[in-house]
Protein backbone atom coordinates (compact mmCIF):
# COMPACT_ATOMS: atom_id res chain seq x y z
CA UNK A 1 0.00 0.00 0.00
CA UNK A 2 2.83 2.39 0.83
CA UNK A 3 4.57 1.64 -2.47
CA UNK A 4 1.31 2.34 -4.30
CA UNK A 5 0.94 5.71 -2.54
CA UNK A 6 4.50 6.72 -3.44
CA UNK A 7 4.64 5.25 -6.97
CA UNK A 8 1.35 6.87 -7.98
CA UNK A 9 2.47 10.18 -6.45
CA UNK A 10 -0.40 10.13 -3.99
CA UNK A 11 2.16 10.95 -1.27
CA UNK A 12 5.18 13.14 -1.83
CA UNK A 13 7.93 14.87 0.13
CA UNK A 14 5.51 17.72 0.77
CA UNK A 15 3.35 15.31 2.81
CA UNK A 16 6.20 14.62 5.24
CA UNK A 17 7.72 16.61 8.09
CA UNK A 18 11.09 15.74 9.64
CA UNK A 19 11.31 16.18 13.40
CA UNK A 20 13.93 14.93 15.86
CA UNK A 21 15.30 11.99 13.83
CA UNK A 22 11.82 10.98 12.67
CA UNK A 23 9.60 11.55 9.69
CA UNK A 24 5.90 12.25 10.21
CA UNK A 25 2.97 12.67 7.87
CA UNK A 26 1.30 16.05 7.60
CA UNK A 27 -2.46 16.32 8.09
CA UNK A 28 -2.97 16.06 4.32
CA UNK A 29 -0.64 13.04 4.16
CA UNK A 30 -2.47 11.33 7.02
CA UNK A 31 -5.82 11.87 5.32
CA UNK A 32 -4.46 10.39 2.09
CA UNK A 33 -2.92 7.41 3.89
CA UNK A 34 -6.03 6.70 5.97
CA UNK A 35 -8.33 6.93 2.96
CA UNK A 36 -6.18 4.36 1.15
CA UNK A 37 -6.02 2.18 4.30
CA UNK A 38 -9.82 2.26 4.58
CA UNK A 39 -10.16 1.26 0.92
CA UNK A 40 -7.71 -1.60 1.45
CA UNK A 41 -9.63 -2.90 4.47
CA UNK A 42 -12.81 -2.97 2.38
CA UNK A 43 -11.13 -4.95 -0.43
CA UNK A 44 -12.29 -8.56 -0.56
CA UNK A 45 -10.40 -11.72 -1.43
CA UNK A 46 -11.44 -15.37 -1.70
CA UNK A 47 -10.73 -17.17 1.60
CA UNK A 48 -9.39 -20.68 0.96
CA UNK A 49 -10.90 -22.36 3.99
CA UNK A 50 -14.17 -20.45 4.17
CA UNK A 51 -14.59 -20.66 0.38
CA UNK A 52 -16.17 -17.22 0.22
CA UNK A 53 -15.10 -13.64 -0.24
CA UNK A 54 -14.02 -11.80 2.90
CA UNK A 55 -12.63 -8.31 3.42
CA UNK A 56 -9.16 -7.67 4.79
CA UNK A 57 -10.85 -6.16 7.85
CA UNK A 58 -12.70 -9.44 8.42
CA UNK A 59 -9.46 -11.38 7.94
CA UNK A 60 -7.83 -9.38 10.72
CA UNK A 61 -10.76 -10.12 13.03
CA UNK A 62 -10.65 -13.82 12.12
CA UNK A 63 -6.92 -13.92 12.84
CA UNK A 64 -7.45 -12.29 16.23
CA UNK A 65 -10.19 -14.80 17.06
CA UNK A 66 -8.08 -17.78 15.97
CA UNK A 67 -4.95 -16.73 17.83
CA UNK A 68 -6.83 -15.59 20.92
CA UNK A 69 -4.79 -12.38 21.10
CA UNK A 70 -6.52 -9.31 22.46
CA UNK A 71 -4.08 -6.86 20.85
CA UNK A 72 -3.21 -7.31 17.23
Amino acid sequence: MIFKLVNKNMLSDADLVQELKSCLLTDKGRRTFLAEWDDKLKTTIKHRELKRNVSYQRLIRLEKALTGKKDF
